[in-house]
């Protein structure tokens, strides 16, 4: 309610809705895991749930963002394989009593691909001097950051003892708080112009094109 209150005038767009929806439901399920810590309870069921819908927004933003249609079809193809598999995990594995590691993985990977790329296209192909003032942006920046720094001792988590992993989730929320800040940062920013980055993109093509004849 408090977001809404704070950010409604800004829920025209697109974009930033997927934001303000990703932004609440990170921070409900973040403020619930920090709870069951402290308590020392199990936290495998709102973990996987989060990581589901999680994924799923970010998929949906990142179609949003790319107006390549080779690449929106392999983000909506990715979107479904993840979907399917993780119904399939969390019913073979009983996702309420263990963590979709292997899930987490494949979010992970596939985040961090489409936002090297994300950049790529800003800087090389459309060369965007006024990208810090985008929403996108620092939504990519925020999980570029978040599973850079997570993601490889994510993969040790389970060799670690109780209390390595007690240090983890530590390091972990440290994170996740620089995450909900930049994406904060996200809803402050003046949405894009879909047309108009097109539009730029193919001016700076075409000029490349005609540098090289």
């Amino acid at each position: 309610m408090i977001f809404y209150l704070v950010f409604r005038k800004r829920m025209n767009d697109k974009i930033l809705q997927v934001v303000f929806f990703l932004l609440a439901i990170t921070f409900m399920f973040d403020v619930y895991g920090l709870y069951t810590i402290s308590k020392h309870k199990e936290n495998f069921l709102p973990y996987n749930l989060n990581l589901l819908i999680e994924a799923v927004c970010l998929y949906i933003f990142f179609y949003q963002i790319f107006k390549n249609i080779p690449l929106k079809k392999i983000i909506l193809s990715t979107g479904v394989f993840f979907v399917l598999y993780w119904v399939y995990k969390f019913i073979r594995a009983g996702g309420s009593n263990v963590f979709l590691g292997t899930c987490e993985t494949i979010k992970n990977i596939s985040i961090f691909a489409l936002a090297i790329y994300y950049y790529y296209e800003q800087v090389i192909k459309i060369n965007a001097t006024s990208v810090f003032s985008q929403p996108a942006f620092w939504v990519v920046t925020a999980y570029l950051i978040y599973i850079a720094g997570t993601f490889f001792l994510l993969l040790y988590l389970p060799s670690l003892s109780p209390y390595d992993q007690e240090k983890y989730y530590v390091l972990n929320y440290a994170f996740v708080v620089i995450r909900t800040i930049l994406l904060s940062v996200a809803m402050f920013m003046k949405a894009d112009d879909p047309q108009a980055t097109t539009n730029k993109l193919k001016v700076n093509s075409t000029l490349s094109k005609r540098s090289f004849n």
